[in-house]
């Protein structure tokens, strides 16, 4: 039997304001393909639940998301961990922890084209049976339960696989996976090569069904691979599947190896956001990914507000810096579709630069007063994918945009 949730009635249908029903199906969005924005529940539903536990991810199934993200990191012996942070404390109960006090230590490296240093527990520093004690926390923010704390174990990305397989069966309805590779080069330090963490991470999602290798892995680099049997789709179809980095190697690697499509994120290399930086990532990228200020504020703009700083000359040379308001028409005028990140819960501030007093370099001068301004201007936009937290708001959000456009359309065949 097939259980009715909020995903399975908002996809397919919505109401009108006149009490019509309204089909999202019918009506077109800006999209690159026409279809509606999916959204992407980032790190599963963490507005509600302690973030990557399997409670996370089947409420973001439940709730009506269209993709499930997990963060990969890479244990001391060779597991795929889901953690969003290279390191523990953030977001588990490590530090309370005797028998693991003496693992904590101080790690410098490059992420993003900038230098992070944090003193904690690493995922990497840790076995797996080490990260298996450990249990998850809710971050203490006021609007967010904390009474799920200490009840979910950190999970692994086969556990991952798993739920998601389970739900789309359970539900009746396929979710699409997103695994984002945390830091490549952090974690394939002191391994057998230079792309052990990335081919562990393609033949796992291999095993689940989710892709198929197109370029040459050393498969018996990683003969210690040992998956559980699979659960039978008895009919289900799995959703799609897309690779995320923020490490443009890695991404044109996973490109180049697999044949499920990669996602680009990026939100400090300025030479990404000029004509020339956008031909390149189109060589490699099938989807794009920047922090959303880029679509409002501008590149610019952000980058002095975070001292990044570039050559005038080169960025000259590559075409300049896209305008805010003309960031999605480029990205598909070169064929790819783009997924901005992160359109929080109601109750946390939005987090753009025009919101602190800095002018926003768009035409129309747009700074969102709340989540509706700003979910309709990046669904106007044509967002192909949005990652969201609080995912029953945007869907809400999502069906009130299909209703407008639908009475645009009455409005455009009346007049």
């Amino acid at each position: 039997m097939r259980i009715l949730t909020f995903a399975t009635v908002a996809a397919s249908l919505t109401l009108n304001v006149s009490g019509f029903i309204a089909d999202p199906r019918q009506v077109r969005w800006n999209t690159l393909t026409g279809k509606q924005t999916q959204l992407v529940g980032h790190r599963g539903e963490k507005a509600f639940m302690p973030e990557h536990t399997r409670a996370s991810y089947w409420q973001a199934a439940v709730e009506g998301a269209d993709y499930i993200e997990p963060d990969l990191g890479l244990s001391k012996d060779g597991h795929l961990i889901v953690n969003h942070n290279e390191w523990l404390s953030e977001n588990t109960n490590v530090a309370s922890i005797p028998e693991l006090a003496h693992l904590r230590t101080n790690k410098t490296w490059t992420n993003d084209g900038k230098p992070t240093t944090v003193d904690d527990w690493f995922v990497m520093d840790l076995t797996l049976a080490q990260i298996k004690m450990l249990r998850v926390n809710q971050a203490p923010f006021t609007w967010r339960p904390q009474h799920f704390n200490g009840m979910f174990e950190v999970l692994t990305f086969e556990e991952y696989l798993q739920i998601v397989r389970n739900v789309t069966i359970d539900l009746g309805r396929p979710f699409g996976v997103i695994p984002e590779l945390k830091s490549p080069l952090l974690y394939n330090l002191g391994r057998s090569y230079p792309r052990y963490f990335e081919d562990r991470a393609i033949l796992t999602l291999r095993h689940y069904g989710w892709t198929s290798v197109t370029g040459k892995i050393d498969e018996s680099q990683h003969s210690d691979l040992s998956f559980a049997p699979l659960r039978p789709l008895n009919g289900s179809c799995l959703g799609p599947a897309a690779w995320q980095s923020f490490d443009q190697e890695t991404a044109a690697y996973l490109s180049s190896h697999t044949s499920t499509p990669v996602v680009a994120l990026n939100q400090n290399l300025p030479w990404f956001f000029t004509p020339k930086g956008l031909d390149r990532v189109a060589t490699y990228a099938q989807i794009v990914s920047p922090w959303k200020d880029f679509f409002v504020t501008g590149a610019e703009a952000y980058f002095k507000s975070q001292n990044i700083t570039w050559d005038p000359k080169e960025i000259a040379q590559l075409g300049g810096f896209i305008a805010p308001d003309r960031l999605a028409k480029e990205i598909h005028k070169r064929g790819m579709t783009l997924s901005p990140y992160t359109f929080y819960d109601s109750h946390q501030a939005m987090s753009y630069l025009c919101q602190s007093g800095v002018k926003p370099l768009s035409k129309s001068g747009f700074c969102p007063k709340d989540k509706r301004e700003e979910f309709f201007y990046f669904f106007e936009q044509g967002m192909d994918f949005m990652f969201v937290e609080n995912i029953q708001e945007a869907n809400v959000l999502r069906i009130l945009y299909t209703n407008h456009l639908e009475q645009q359309r009455a409005s455009e065949y009346s007049s």
